[in-house]
């Protein structure tokens, strides 16, 4: 990575505005010069032990470096080696603006996030794990999301939120994360009724996982709240 001099002088970006570019010139030629603006611009990053119990990493989050597919953005993972950081990999749609560390039996630690993203009528906000070793799409990691819509084509209307979490420990190495989420759903009775959509009666729910090794698992008792919303990771 390259930062900008006091003259503005190459800054951190490409021509064509690929992180994966950029990590591919560290050690040979650009295909494009250095840029005098940043194409790639990085909004966060969390430090913490992602490889191994004891290594020193950090991930950095980038913003409006990919696209909507992609959740317009992505990580780059650093790890700490004889004193310097180094690049490990860039993966799109790994998405770590906000998250928090979990610590597993290990020590080794992987993280709990959140995101929002929207789009043909929806309006989603979910909660995913990251694991470093095992890096993969926000939506592919997700333990819940939150889906609200309001569209004739889809039946009715839909409301879901998600309103805050808490961690507990459960035992040794164990950790209970507890979700305090809202739903309301009304059905259309007449699809030309579109412009008298229903408003729905929105309740309470509370919805628990564990982390089961490296893993979260969905509490049995709760499932039949969580089978109210998208429940992508059991």
């Amino acid at each position: 990575m390259r930062t900008v001099t006091a003259k503005g002088q190459k800054a951190l970006g490409c021509g064509d505005g690929s992180m994966d570019e950029i990590l591919r010139s560290r050690n040979g030629r650009r295909r494009f010069p250095w840029m005098p603006y940043v194409l790639w611009e990085a909004d966060g990053v969390i430090f913490g032990h992602f490889l191994s119990p004891t290594s020193e990493d950090a991930a950095v989050n980038c913003f409006a470096c990919d696209g909507h597919a992609e959740l317009n953005g992505g990580t780059l993972l650093l790890t700490r080696k004889s004193g310097q950081w180094a690049p490990v990999w860039y993966k799109a749609g790994v998405i770590t603006r906000h998250c928090r560390r979990i610590s597993l039996a290990t020590g080794r630690q992987i993280l709990l996030c959140e995101e929002t993203d929207g789009g043909m009528g929806h309006s989603l906000h979910g909660l995913y794990t990251v694991d470093f070793t095992n890096p993969k799409f926000a939506w592919d990691r997700a333990l819940l999301i939150a889906d609200s819509y309001s569209d004739t084509m889809l039946g009715g209307v839909q409301t879901q939120s998600i309103e805050r979490v808490a961690f507990e420990d459960a035992g040794p190495g164990e950790v209970r994360v507890r979700v305090y989420a809202r739903h309301g759903r009304a059905k259309l009775p007449n699809a030309d009724e579109a412009e008298r959509l229903p408003i729905p009666k929105v309740s309470s729910y509370e919805i628990d996982f564990r982390l089961v090794g490296e893993t979260f698992t969905l509490a049995p008792e709760t499932a039949t709240a969580a089978s109210l919303f998208r429940v992508l990771q059991r």
